[in-house]
């Protein structure tokens, strides 16, 4: 573990648009397990805890992600972590720039090790040993970054030109390697990929990057001052106690939207390059997850409840059903409760188009998953139509959900399993396993589940509006407003 005073900050903002249908704007590529029983974030987690304590540890997300990704640390155990709510996604640059804010008022000397949430690395050692590395070229004021040796001619991926070594001996034996950095380019075209190939002095950007946190924000004054005056202006309401999350959103409402290469690394100075060799993917589409995993004697790659007859290099994925290929090849197919993708492999990254045009049609497909985790347990769409909606609840033992009304709907609630505890407005009221309760339009109510046995309910809603919007707090176990 380092004894310097590194933070490691997680960038947990992005959708992951190209894991549609697995990945929702509600479920994120990082909490999904794509390529292991666990999530994204739990093997970035796992990461940066060999490097850092647990107090600085800091985790970077939209509001609108914030309470799945409080969920999921504290299910593994990152209770201490510090999370940070963007009030809106604006890229890379101002997320970590609202994380050095946070980092220099608890810690004037930090160093900042930024990770993205949803990478893949193989070889754990070698990537702490790279990031020591980074430490020392940082903590004398370099910005550093991490590069892939280029294995194809990709044009995915943003481009790093080293320059020259920064030691004499240039890493000798094991040691890594670092190199000044000539420039950074964005997603070259397919022939001057190759040519970047062929020269040996690219890499990938891998997105992960290494610097003081002040010098960061020196960095921000140079290259985007009016990002500069807002971090400022946000570090002063902190400081003061006068950071309102009203007014800290608008002054966040202001940032340009743009990413940490274009707007800082692109124009910077002061930026070296590591090589790094520790099996990186940023696990961009479901062609790369059929790279990373173990696949059968046909090439498949096959999760769930899957039957391939005469079916070659796929990658079949059923989250509850039967799915059953016959005489197909190259193809991905991946099928959840609501929603089924074929596609070709070769296409898997556009899948994100799909995701986009579900997005401007406001399809709850784009959104949320039918089976949807909360702090109290889960719930589940059954069916619903213009007028009503039908899921079943099921409450952990010990849990309850929020003291709430609702506008537009009522509710009735049928008990299936384990006993519940109902608040209806001022009484509590006992409801046994195969008894039901309503709940009128505006009444205040509470379901809780008092018992040592996990509690189900069907729930029916009618109204006009069966919105997950349509709910007033008034008491809440888990800090939620709204």
């Amino acid at each position: 573990m380092s004894t310097g005073s590194l933070h490691a900050v997680i960038l947990a903002g992005g959708t992951g648009t190209r894991f549609w249908p697995l990945s929702r704007a509600l479920m994120p590529k990082q909490l999904l397990s794509i390529v292991s029983d666990c999530s994204m974030l739990a093997l970035t987690l796992e990461r940066a805890t060999a490097l850092v304590p647990e107090d600085r540890l800091w985790v970077v997300t939209t509001r609108s992600q914030a309470g799945e990704i409080r969920r999921e640390l504290d299910s593994l155990g990152f209770g201490e972590a510090r999370l940070l709510e963007e009030p809106a996604g604006k890229n890379t640059a101002a997320a970590i720039g609202l994380a050095a804010v946070h980092v220099l008022a608890e810690d004037p000397q930090a160093l900042m090790a930024v990770f993205p949430a949803d990478h893949y690395i193989l070889d754990s050692k070698r990537f702490a040993a790279l990031i020591r590395k980074a430490e020392e070229i940082a903590s004398q004021g370099g910005l550093v970054t991490l590069g892939i040796k280029p294995t194809r001619p990709e044009t995915g991926y943003g481009y790093i030109q080293r320059g020259a070594p920064l030691e004499d001996e240039a890493g000798e034996g094991s040691r890594p390697k670092a190199f000044q950095v000539i420039r950074f380019t964005e997603k070259p075209d397919r022939a001057r990929a190759e040519t970047y190939l062929q020269s040996g002095d690219y890499y990938w950007n891998s997105g992960i990057f290494i610097w003081r946190a002040d010098r960061f924000l020196e960095e921000t004054e140079r290259h985007l001052p009016d990002h500069h005056k807002g971090l400022r202006l946000i570090s002063q309401l902190l400081k003061t106690g006068a950071g309102s999350i009203d007014r800290i959103a608008e002054i966040y409402d202001g940032f340009e939207s743009i990413s940490v290469d274009y707007g800082i690394m692109e124009r910077s100075d002061r930026v070296a390059v590591i090589p790094a060799e520790m099996g990186w993917s940023d696990v961009g589409s479901w062609e790369t997850v059929r790279e990373l995993l173990d696949r059968d004697e046909n090439g498949n790659i096959l999760q769930g409840d899957v039957l391939a007859l005469d079916t070659r290099n796929c990658l079949v994925r059923s989250d509850e059903r039967l799915v059953v290929t016959l005489g197909v090849e190259g193809l991905v197919v991946v099928d959840t409760a609501d929603a089924l993708l074929v596609c070709n492999e070769a296409c898997s990254q556009d899948v994100r188009k799909i995701a986009e045009q579900l997005q401007k049609e406001d399809r709850a497909e784009s959104k949320i998953h039918r089976k949807v985790d909360k702090p109290w347990g889960a719930y589940k769409v059954l069916d619903s139509g213009d007028t009503y909606q039908v899921k079943w609840l099921d409450v952990v033992p010990g849990a309850r959900l929020s003291y709430q009304a609702h506008e537009h709907r009522s509710e009735h609630w049928a008990v299936v399993m384990g006993t519940a505890t109902v608040t209806l407005d001022d009484e509590i009221i006992e409801v046994p396993c195969g008894e039901h309760i309503y709940i009128p339009k505006r009444a205040k109510h509470r379901l809780e589940n008092r018992g040592e046995a996990l509690l189900r309910v069907i729930e029916v809603q009618s109204g006009d509006y069966l919105g997950e919007d349509d709910i007033v707090r008034f008491e809440d176990d888990y800090g939620r407003t709204g």
